[in-house]
Parts: C-alpha cells; structure tokens; sequence
C-alpha cells in the first residue's frame, strides 16, 4: 500500500480512485463522487475528510479523491491484536458514533459499519482518533424506503437489511453494536449469510466471554436486537448508555499503546506510473467497485 505526500497540506493522504472497469459506468461514477460530496459535508473529526476531488489526466480520466490518511490501520487490525479492554472500546465507541450521528444528521443512513470501514489515526499526541469512511453504500435516508437492494456485511448487518426493505439509523446502531461486540469478546455476534439473518438471535452475552457488568451487556444487546423498534433509537443513546456502565470510560480520545503501522514507502517511482500499477493491482486481486490507492510522491 502506498502513500501519497501533499506539499499542500505537508501531511500525508490516501487516494481513492474508482477502479478502470467501473470508470465509464455514469451511475457508479455519480455514485463515487456522491460519497466524495458527503464525506466532504460531514465535516467532523470522526468521518474521514476529503481534501480534494479530480480526475486522472489520460483518456480513461479516473475520477479519484483525496482524503484523510489512517496511520494506524483500522479497527480490523486492532482486532488482529485480540480483544480490546473496556475503556478502549468505549472510546472507539463513542467516536464512531460522532461520527455516524453526523452522517445521521446529513439524512444518509451508512449501512455497513464494520471494522474494515473505521479508520484509525493519530492526532500528534499519541492519542488514537476515529473515523468512519467507505460509504460506497450510503444512501439518503429519504431514499431509503424504495431499497430494494440488500448491502451489508453479514456479521454486522441489521436483520432487516436482508429482507431488502427501508433502513433507517437504527441499522447502524446494530453494525456499531456488532463491532462493540467483537472488540470486547473476540467474537463476532453473528455468523452465517444474509439468508441467516431473517431469523436472527441475540448472541450470548458477552458477560459470557469477558468479566463486564449487567449493564454492559444490556447496553450492547439492546444495540443488537433484531427487531428494530427493540434497539436503541439513535447511536447516542447506545453511546451514552454504554459509556454510563462503565465509570471512568474517556470521555474523548483514547491514549492507545500500540505502535504505529509503519507503511512501505517507494521513493523515485512516478506517481502516475504507482497510481496505474495499483489500479491494476487492485482490480486483478479483489475485482472490486473501487480500488483505494495510497502512493508517495518521489
């Protein structure tokens, strides 16, 4: 993975391009730059900020942004490590959902909060900060009730995702529940596919895997009910209440003790040269919509 350094902003970004085969398709090229528009208007130390939007200069103009560049990994790496004590997961809790109430506020519903999609960074006091990125799924909530496509990841999505219905914000207080979750046990609170999920239970608590109170566990089931109109109504009042059963829990930023990832760094290389490589790169290994490009500049 590469790195790109902005003399600009004398700080280093990531690039996010859509991928060559995606590139001509007008609906999926609205689509990247409408998570380039959102990103940009939310604004908040906790979503991952884009600085700046273009397209390539070749014939096949790629569009691409610019934004903020994750120093730490994201939480799926900090899973890699094990299980999270309490106070961290409350922290990395409660910053995740400033940043999905932003979103909430902006009418766009995220739909796959997962590991993978929060990004973590250091602020320059070795303090670790949060932010939600990857809505290549996001949609307006005004849209919502006409989905009829089912997007998600399985082990994080609400119950009524699957059914391909309307969602609203509650299904993100159930992936932000599911990564709580899973940062505290070790253990994800769902398996299976989406077809799984149309009868969906609660996990065991996680009282069951790690020594937390009552209301830890209350706090974190509520969040995962698979009736809807049973979980917590909005992401603060999941925050708010997992953070209450834990007294001393941050009430901000969290002083994390793990290094920082150290990134491999390609020096005299061309920057447009690196940008085609990973581009190509990215398209034969995962055939994904979009390729996440991260380069230096020689």
């Amino acid at each position: 993975m590469w790195l790109y350094r902005d003399d600009e902003l004398r700080s280093d970004v990531a690039v996010k391009a859509l991928a060559d085969n995606w590139a001509q398709r007008e609906d999926v090229r609205e689509r990247f730059l409408e998570e380039a528009r959102i990103l940009r208007a939310a604004d908040s130390d906790h979503v991952v900020r884009v600085y700046d939007i273009g397209e390539t200069n070749d014939e096949a103009g790629t569009p691409y942004f610019v934004m903020t560049y994750a120093d730490r990994g994201t939480v799926a790496d900090l899973l890699a490590e094990g299980r999270a004590d309490l106070e961290r997961v409350v922290a990395l809790v409660r910053q995740a959902g400033d940043g999905l109430a932003v979103l909430h506020a902006k009418g766009v519903v995220h739909r796959d909060i997962k590991p993978q999609n929060l990004l973590l960074t250091s602020d320059g006091l070795g303090r670790e900060r949060l932010m939600v990125a990857d809505l290549g799924v996001a949609k307006a909530l005004i849209h919502a009730s006409g989905l009829t496509d089912v997007v998600g990841t399985p082990a994080y999505m609400a119950p009524e995702q699957a059914l391909g219905g309307g969602v609203d914000e509650r299904a993100d207080v159930h992936g932000l529940a599911a990564v709580a979750y899973q940062l505290l046990t070790g253990h994800v609170a769902r398996n299976g596919g989406v077809s799984d999920l149309t009868n969906a239970k609660l996990p065991p608590a996680p009282s069951v895997f790690v020594e937390v109170s009552p209301e830890v566990d209350e706090a974190i089931l509520r969040g995962l009910e698979p009736d809807r109109e049973a979980r917590w109504p909005d992401v603060g009042s999941f925050v708010e209440a997992l953070a209450a059963a834990v007294p001393g829990a941050p009430a901000t930023l969290y002083t994390a003790p793990s290094t920082l990832r150290q990134t491999p760094r390609a020096a005299g290389v061309p920057a447009a040269l690196l940008v085609a490589l990973c581009l190509v790169v990215a398209i034969a290994m995962f055939g994904a919509s979009y390729a996440v490009v991260e380069l230096i500049q020689g």
